[in-house]
């Protein structure tokens, strides 16, 4: 009998061990090809946007509440990624540089406070896909009511060409007097959504650069941009998401600037983390 009780557990916790160790395998597999889908595909032009949609999706991911927690802890620390902004143009060494480093994406300059492109952006563009740096966005930078919002967006797009993957509106004080933005917060709302439409009618992949201060003092409560990601200001020196107050009827940030310009390679770039 005592042999049969031992032949029985012995068989027991075997079975056990067989389930555990399945378990951590599948477990494994699901972690890793989840990580990887969010930055290994090879596209030509690539923007963030395409990066978040796929963290939102995969951290939802989960048949149970201990898999899906560590799931979501696995994709965060996986797609946890860091790269500049910046306004002038740098060489294809430099940029390697800044990719050993650690920078993944890069946003560049593409349209002037004074309402005329960078010149200087489309080049810039081409040196730091050179170099490796895989996602490449462009910033534009409103002059507000000086031009029409289509004829911004339109000159913006043909000098650069689609060579980026996001078109972020960098909306902060204006110090242009022929672009600054104007008073009525309203009229400023109404403009965005005009380049909001305008970006919509080219096909553009779009974002909002601002922080809390500069958009209660330029935009108000308007939530006209609330559909598109938001790429947030806060020089707190931290990559985390933590410190971020809801504004504009964004109820999380995709990106965020957390430096200000911090020197890496020989360059004095902002530092932006997702």
């Amino acid at each position: 009998i005592s042999y049969f009780y031992f032949l029985y557990y012995y068989i027991f916790f075997y079975f056990l061990s067989f389930l555990y160790s399945l378990f951590l395998l599948l477990c494994f597999f699901f972690f890793f090809f989840q990580a990887e889908d969010g930055i290994r595909d090879a596209q030509e032009s690539r923007g963030l946007g395409d990066v978040y949609k796929r963290q939102v999706s995969t951290q939802s991911t989960g048949a149970v509440a201990l898999a899906s927690t560590l799931a979501v802890i696995a994709t965060t620390v996986a797609t946890a990624t860091i790269g500049g902004d910046i306004s002038q143009s740098f060489s294809t060494s430099t940029f390697e540089c800044c990719r050993k480093e650690g920078w993944d994406f890069l946003i560049t300059r593409s349209y002037h406070d004074y309402g005329a492109p960078d010149v200087n952006a489309p080049q810039t563009i081409r040196n730091s896909k050179a170099a490796g740096i895989p996602y490449n966005d462009i910033y534009h930078f409103p002059c507000s009511f000086g031009q029409s919002a289509s004829s911004q967006i339109s000159s913006d797009i043909n000098a650069v060409g689609r060579v980026f993957g996001m078109m972020w509106f960098d909306i902060e004080t204006n110090t242009v007097s022929k672009c600054a933005w104007r008073s009525d917060k309203n009229e400023n709302c109404q403009f965005l959504g005009e380049l909001i439409s305008a970006g919509h009618a080219n096909g553009v992949k779009m974002g909002v650069y601002s922080s809390v201060y500069m958009w209660e003092s330029i935009m108000g409560s308007c939530t006209v941009g609330s559909s598109l990601a938001l790429w947030y200001a806060h020089y707190d020196g931290r990559q985390t998401f933590s410190d971020y107050t809801s504004f504009g009827g964004w109820s999380k940030p995709s990106i965020k600037q957390y430096g200000d310009s911090v020197g890496i390679c020989g360059i004095s770039a902002d530092a932006d983390w997702y």
